[in-house]
């Protein structure tokens, strides 16, 4: 599995960095946050409710990169829904010795450690508080969670009323693969939502430290430090994108009939940063559009 940003190796005392990052945003609650999902699930709920004109509960629905704790594959399942999770990591929303040896072989050591502090430092805390907000038992023993890769889906064409993706795209090497799946497994009365985090904008980087720009800046890492000098690499594969390479993806292999973008970072993207950005090739567009998300029906 890739984990490097575009290649490069990351050196120990980055990866011991973004580590802590990772820890430190469990703590203060900038991960881990229950409002944050539950809010995301009412608004995936509505999107079903609006589209169909069934019950949620009839509905097929797949989650594309579902993570870890599967949180949205998870209240799906409280809802009474017929929802599948995939993943290219192991879920370990619960943990035993073969999770852990298994998240060892397939994800490595160093992602079964930080998944097994993870668990028991924050999930049991973390469940009970979704359960109590969302106010429904969420029977993480009933889920299905599957290890699969999105572009090769081991599911039957038609398969699927809805098919949802939060933030996960960017890390997809074969997003065109991926997005013909989604059509292929989608139902004809289907509908797709995917949410894509861009990759030139200023949070795109996907440094903690610029994590929410508007809100809390990095008084560290300096802006788009990841198209400029990258002095501060993450540990993560992302696939670098840009929106127009977005569109010409989505707009080709699945019919996309709504988009809905939001933006970032206006205040610092100053007059040197602009001319040394757009002499890279990044437009403002690339630089002020934080995500996308996609609304989409099956083509052909």
């Amino acid at each position: 599995m890739k984990a490097a940003m575009s290649g490069q190796n990351i050196p120990l005392t980055h990866r011991i960095l973004s580590s802590l990052n990772i820890l430190r945003a469990f703590l203060n609650g900038t991960f881990g946050n229950t409002e944050s999902e539950i809010d995301l699930h009412k608004r995936l709920y509505e999107i079903i409710k609006t589209h169909f004109k069934f019950d949620v509960r009839e509905a097929t629905i797949l989650e594309i990169g579902c993570g870890q704790t599967a949180t949205q594959t998870a209240l799906f399942k409280a809802d009474g829904a017929n929802v599948i999770g995939i993943d290219m990591e192991v879920s370990t929303f619960k943990m035993s010795l073969r999770i852990f040896i298994n998240v060892i072989n397939i994800n490595g050591v160093e992602r079964a450690i930080k998944s097994l502090i993870r668990h028991y430092l924050f999930d049991k805390r973390y469940f009970s508080k979704l359960s109590f907000q969302y106010g429904n038992i969420i029977p993480f023993e009933q889920l299905d969670v599957r290890l699969m890769n999105a572009a090769n889906l081991s599911f039957p064409d038609n398969y699927f009323d809805f098919v949802y993706s939060a933030r996960v795209f960017e890390h997809i090497d074969n997003v065109p693969t991926t997005i013909k799946e989604v059509n292929r497994v989608l139902k004809p009365s289907g509908i797709a939502w995917i949410w894509v985090d861009l990759f030139p904008s200023l949070s795109g980087g996907h440094n903690l430290d610029w994590f929410c720009p508007d809100k809390a800046p990095s008084k560290k890492v300096p802006p788009w430090d990841h198209l400029l000098n990258n002095k501060y690499p993450v540990n993560t594969y992302l696939n670098r994108l840009r929106l127009e390479q977005y569109r010409e993806i989505f707009y080709r292999h699945i019919d996309v009939f709504d988009e809905e973008l939001t933006y970032e970072g206006v205040k610092f993207l100053t007059p040197e940063i602009e001319k040394n950005l757009h002499h890279k090739g990044y437009t403002n567009e690339d630089l002020l559009t934080r995500s996308a998300i996609f609304l989409c029906r099956k083509k052909g």
